[in-house]
């Protein structure tokens, strides 16, 4: 007789049945967000201690759960006493931490992620299904039974899905909610490493099941969770908020060095000063070749910023001697005054001539800090001191004419992303219309959302460009498009007979570009709105190209340029320079496009 048999009845033989669902080998995520339970018998690894105490709480270390290559920690919470409305889900409930002797730390608050799981629908059809999923030290469901979940004690069961690295380490609880201080308890990181090797797996060879085995679909339920009491994750709004909080802790914690000093980290004067207190040398290399922080500060940054570096007190007796070369060169031999003169800034400018800076040794060519700053309204702080060069008067009546162009288009934002602009001089609208190919009386004027294409095709677009007059003295025309026909050699040579057209493309995808094409031949074409430099045109200086701050619009000095070369001086641009002013549409023929 067998054991049981005098305690059951005899049953017929089990009936065939349909597998519901069978287990399959592991996949990627085994193991990252829940211990393995379907594949492995943990070994258990005790460590009964309390971790954790408040007046009316005690917070206990059971023991460990430990997985090939991963722990489930096991704490039970005890309560004397328990409260009614306590809140449920609060940043101040039990925190739980692990610190690894590698410096990390992972916690039961370190967020969630979106987690993607495919599935098969009712119908066989495959799916993907996205869920929020938390990670760090991972909340586990304890289950409901009472030895897990009673009014007085709880079960918390949290994972780790790896093995800490070898070294000290540390458990910390905090629980502000039940007044339990942070705690610290050491962890046998050995204990749990040798354990692993022990850990049984239970399927060893699964086999994939077979597709027709397998249920059309299948659901489960789960109807408990972690105690509501665990501090929640952070979201990830708070994590970021966070992130950005310790971001600006550390920004201002002195160090030796100018490392990870960003653009707009040179205007900074506390940055500065806090560097510098650190032992951050005044007159290191910083940024590009040879540029120290007083270039970089006079660059980018404010008069503050400068006058942190030309004031500390480098050797600490006391005298301000910050060991700053006001005059250094860097490997383009440009001075940091070079650059405040770039920027026209006048609190800037005086601290550095304060301080002594050279302002008339030339730079590039003939062109000086105080050359530069001549022709701008900061003209009074260097006209008057030692070595002052006084401008020719052709130069200054070229400036003037330069600067009367520039301020033509306006003081209002230009568009200029993907124009491109050709400036005729000195013939009619009628006229550049019939050297494109057109009839002038099938050219009316209107705006863009008239015209007989549709703007937001570019490929047809590029078929069609927008001419219109422009009043000067002498005057003439521009023509436009959202792109870059109007700088096409072929449109330069069929409208420049007997005359000058300078087209410009502001290439979104960087640089600008410009033709001049004169007597119906493309004599120049060039880069253009850059710094410059000693073997450049005059006109590159003369129209600010290297003036980085300025009061007028961006690609006004450009625009202004390209009028220039072409031989126009027009008197109000505003127009000219933008495509939503209704201008006359002109469909270029086939021997004009590309």
């Amino acid at each position: 007789m067998g054991f049981f048999d005098d305690l059951v009845l005899p049953e017929e033989p089990s009936a065939e049945r349909d597998v519901w669902v069978s287990l399959r080998p592991p996949d990627e995520d085994e193991g990252r967000y829940a211990p393995p339970v379907d594949r492995f018998a943990p070994v258990w690894v005790p460590q009964l201690e309390v971790v954790g105490a408040g007046p009316e709480t005690r917070v206990l270390l059971t023991g460990w759960s430990v997985w090939p290559q991963s722990v489930t920690l096991h704490l039970a919470v005890f309560r004397s006493v328990r409260r009614q409305g306590a809140d449920a889900g609060r940043q101040s409930g039990l925190r739980v931490g692990l610190r690894f002797s590698d410096g990390r730390r992972v916690t039961s608050l370190d967020g969630k992620v979106s987690r993607r799981i495919p599935f098969t629908g009712p119908q066989g059809q495959a799916s993907v299904a996205t869920t929020e999923q938390a990670v760090g030290l991972i909340p586990l469901d304890p289950g409901l039974h009472h030895s897990h979940r009673s009014l007085f004690k709880t079960d918390v069961d949290l994972y780790l899905a790896e093995l800490p690295p070898l070294g000290e380490a540390e458990l910390v609880v905090e629980w502000p909610d039940e007044s339990v201080p942070e705690t610290r308890t050491a962890v046998d990181v050995a204990a749990l490493r040798t354990a692993s090797s022990r850990a049984l797996e239970v399927w060893p060879d699964l086999d994939p099941p077979e597709s027709a085995q397998q249920s059309g679909a299948f659901a489960t339920m789960e109807m408990s969770g972690p105690p509501t009491f665990l501090a929640p994750p952070l979201t990830r709004y708070q994590l970021e908020a966070l992130r950005r909080e310790e971001e600006a802790r550390q920004r201002y914690v002195p160090r030796a060095d100018w490392q990870r000093m960003g653009y707009r980290d040179w205007g900074d004067a506390d940055l500065i000063r806090a560097r510098l207190a650190g032992g951050a040398p005044p007159a290191a290399v910083a940024g590009r070749p040879g540029t120290t922080p007083l270039h970089l500060a006079a660059e980018r940054g404010t008069a503050e910023a400068v006058t942190a570096l030309l004031t500390h007190d480098g050797d600490g007796d006391g005298d301000g001697d910050a060991s700053v070369d006001v005059d250094a060169r860097d490997d383009d031999e440009h001075t940091p005054l070079w650059y405040a003169a770039q920027n026209v800034d006048e609190g800037t400018v005086r601290a550095l001539i304060d301080a002594g800076a050279d302002v008339w040794t030339p730079q590039s060519g003939p062109w000086s800090p105080g050359r530069l700053l001549s022709t701008t309204p900061l003209a009074p702080l260097v006209r008057e001191l030692p070595g002052a060069v006084e401008l020719p008067a052709e130069e200054v009546a070229a400036q003037q004419r330069a600067d009367a162009l520039i301020a033509a288009f306006g003081e209002e934002q230009l568009w200029t992303e993907g124009l491109g602009i050709c400036f005729v001089r000195g013939l009619s609208e009628d006229e550049v219309i019939r050297r494109l190919g057109a009839d002038p009386a099938g050219c009316p004027r209107q705006a863009l959302d008239d015209a007989p294409f549709d703007p937001t095709d570019y490929d047809v677009s590029l078929h069609y460009v927008g001419v219109l007059g422009v009043d000067g003295a002498p005057g003439g025309c521009v023509i436009t498009q959202n792109g870059y026909m109007p700088s096409d050699d072929t449109v330069l040579k069929a409208i420049s007979a007997g005359t000058a057209a300078y087209g410009v493309y502001f290439n979104p995808k960087g640089g600008t570009f410009g033709t001049l094409a004169r007597d119906g031949e493309v004599v120049e074409s060039e880069e253009i709105g850059l710094w410059p430099h000693a073997s450049d045109p005059a006109a590159f200086w003369t129209f600010r190209f290297w003036q980085r701050k300025h009061a007028f619009p961006h690609g006004a000095d450009i625009m202004a340029y390209a009028c220039a070369a072409a031989g126009l001086s027009i008197d109000d641009g505003r127009d000219a320079a933008g495509l939503r002013s209704p201008r006359r549409w002109v469909e270029l023929p086939p021997r004009l496009r590309r």
